[in-house]
């Protein structure tokens, strides 16, 4: 088999997770055979049907199929004739077992991923097109991108078999409708100031895993988005009610920047914070 890759379409390390699009030309390879230190990596085809050799054991990826490579396992992918694509998604191990411990809240002794999963991919899929397509522009801030590893690990452990798997159906579901309330409460005092997962977690008493799923099953946002909404509303108020400049606007309401300020505004409204006070 030549070695050499064709073509890494994208890559982009998200801190404690790393996304990558491969392109295997027909018959190439990864150059060598590799592991990935601490982290466990995901493989999902998304043209042709790869190959993968693990360990010295060669197999297909067949219909509905991906596979977990875990610390320490030496593997390649590879083509056959028709060439292939692969997503790649890397997680650490260290952030997988602080994800597993805040959903179950106690500690976790291992991980233990059955090497093959067959389920549906698409959320993996949805993920990674959102975050390539946002930081392309660089619009995705860093509350956001942290939020989507959190997604990716909960899509792994939903959707894989292993020690965990009984314990994480069975969690506690969250209604902790108080805590949700807490973190709310505490966005509308202080929408103006930085707010980080982390602030929002202290505030509300609960984890930060817990905080995300209460929003997003809740509030139908992740926290970073319903802070971006909360900011624009008190935004369209200032533009009817005060002569303040957009610009200010913009930075008393706690944004960073003001063309995320102006991207976020007219998708929301439809049409630039300058034409929309000219509207009212």
């Amino acid at each position: 088999m030549a070695g050499g890759i064709t073509m890494k379409l994208f890559e982009l390390n998200l801190g404690q997770s790393k996304l990558m699009m491969i392109q295997f030309s027909p018959k190439m390879a990864d150059p060598k055979v590799h592991g990935h230190g601490s982290d466990y990596q995901l493989s999902i085809p998304l043209i042709g049907t790869p190959f993968i050799q693990i360990n010295n054991h060669e197999r297909k990826f067949e219909e509905r199929r991906w596979c977990i490579t875990s610390p320490g396992e030496k593997h390649y992918h590879y083509a056959n004739e028709e060439g292939s694509r692969l997503l790649l998604i890397n997680l650490q191990r260290s952030f997988l077992e602080k994800v597993l411990t805040e959903r179950l809240e106690r500690s976790v002794d291992q991980l233990d991923f059955a090497t093959w999963v067959e389920s549906s991919v698409e959320g993996f899929k949805k993920i990674a097109a959102h975050v390539m397509k946002h930081t392309l522009d660089s619009s995705l801030q860093l509350e956001e991108l942290r939020e989507f590893e959190y997604e990716l690990a909960s899509l792994l452990f939903s959707h894989t078999k292993g020690a965990h798997s009984d314990a994480w159906r069975n969690a506690a579901s969250c209604t902790d409708h108080p805590s949700l309330r807490k973190a709310m409460d505490y966005i509308h005092d202080d929408f103006s100031k930085e707010l980080d997962l982390d602030t929002l977690s202290q505030a509300s008493g609960i984890s930060k895993f817990y905080l995300i799923r209460l929003f997003k099953e809740y509030v139908g946002q992740t926290p970073s988005q319903y802070i971006a909404d909360y900011r624009l509303r008190q935004a369209e108020r200032l533009l009817r009610k005060t002569p303040n400049e957009v610009t200010d606007i913009a930075f008393e309401v706690g944004f960073g920047s003001l063309s995320t300020f102006e991207r976020l505004f007219k998708k929301k409204y439809g049409m630039t914070a300058s034409e929309y006070r000219k509207s009212v």
